[in-house]
């Protein structure tokens, strides 16, 4: 098939969290056989099928939130878009909320009625960088329901993702949905048997939406660690901060921990840490915002993890 891969940000060029699902599913569809061309704003592209037979759209509208990115300034246009989502069926796939809230880490946590409680609180600087001066909310806009709406199929990263997305849409007749299980690697996500010294391990970025209030709370006076970058304004002034680590180090840490705390304020999409720690042997402390823990399968199960990718394409295919 000729597809075109709408993205905002290329995915073989960025490396956050989103875009390592992206690229994969890009890998998987040229291994099939698939003529993919990437359409993006960061790097821009417009290297295009006239026609294609299929468009497939992944985060959209994943603009940064700063002024040194021109945030939504930046962006695919409106008409663009609209053109792009005619020209081919297309199959809709978020990595997180982007398409759905332009304010980062989902304020309203999902639970929004009319009005953003958020954006009334917010300063002109923010407003200049989002581009929006005023307070309904993204998902009442009629090209974020048409991106959803008019899709052959919606793609969400777990049963917890989808059920956010569409209390938000709020549309009476959603078309059909695939829900996308992690995609892990499971030779480098493995117990290893060796001696857990570590009580507790968090991975990710150390912050608000990613559960801090509520690890400090309960972990301020525990032998707890912490992996990877802080927020905006945040100090930790509790547990270890390790700082950053390659990902490639990442399974041994987990390996050394006898239990993984993920505790996010946010309804988090996924969560892939939460089922790399368990591949690793750890015990998870979680709650009910970790999509992860939304799926009816064994987190700790590599056979859970065997054709994920394959899977979806063929999914995909079926559909042209």
């Amino acid at each position: 098939m000729r597809i075109n891969l709408l993205s905002f940000l290329d995915p073989r060029i960025y490396g956050g969290g989103g875009e390592m699902i992206s690229r994969r599913v890009f890998e998987v569809g040229l291994q099939r056989g698939h003529d993919i061309r990437i359409v993006s704003v960061r790097p821009r592209s417009r290297e295009m099928h006239e026609r294609p037979h299929l468009s497939l759209l992944i985060d959209v509208f994943n603009f940064g939130h700063t002024l040194r990115s021109l945030g939504a300034w930046r962006a695919f246009g409106q008409r663009f878009l609209e053109d792009a989502i005619t020209i081919a069926p297309f199959v809709h796939l978020t990595n997180a909320y982007v398409d759905v809230c332009n304010l980062p880490y989902l304020p309203c946590n999902g639970k929004r009625r009319g009005l953003c409680p958020a954006k009334p609180g917010l300063s002109v600087l923010n407003r200049l960088t989002i581009n929006d001066w005023g307070n309904e909310c993204f998902a009442t806009r009629t090209l974020v329901k048409k991106l959803y709406e008019q899709s052959v199929l919606n793609v969400y990263l777990s049963p917890l993702h989808r059920r956010v997305t569409e209390t938000l849409l709020d549309i009476k007749d959603m078309p059909p949905s695939y829900i996308l299980r992690p995609l892990i690697d499971t030779k480098r996500f493995r117990n290893l048997g060796i001696e857990r010294d570590i009580d507790y391990l968090f991975v990710g970025v150390i912050g608000e939406a990613k559960g801090l209030d509520a690890m400090r709370e309960r972990f301020r006076d525990k032998d707890i660690y912490f992996i990877g970058r802080c927020a905006s304004g945040v100090k930790l002034d509790f547990g270890h901060h390790l700082g950053h680590v390659s990902y490639e180090q990442v399974p041994y840490f987990m390996n050394r921990a006898r239990n993984f705390v993920f505790m996010p304020r946010w309804p988090e999409p996924q969560g892939r840490v939460v089922a790399e720690a368990s591949l690793c042997g750890c015990s998870i402390i979680g709650n009910e915002n970790v999509g992860a823990l939304s799926f009816d399968m064994e987190l700790s199960s590599p056979d859970s993890y065997l054709g994920v990718e394959e899977e979806f394409w063929q999914t995909i295919e079926r559909l042209i």
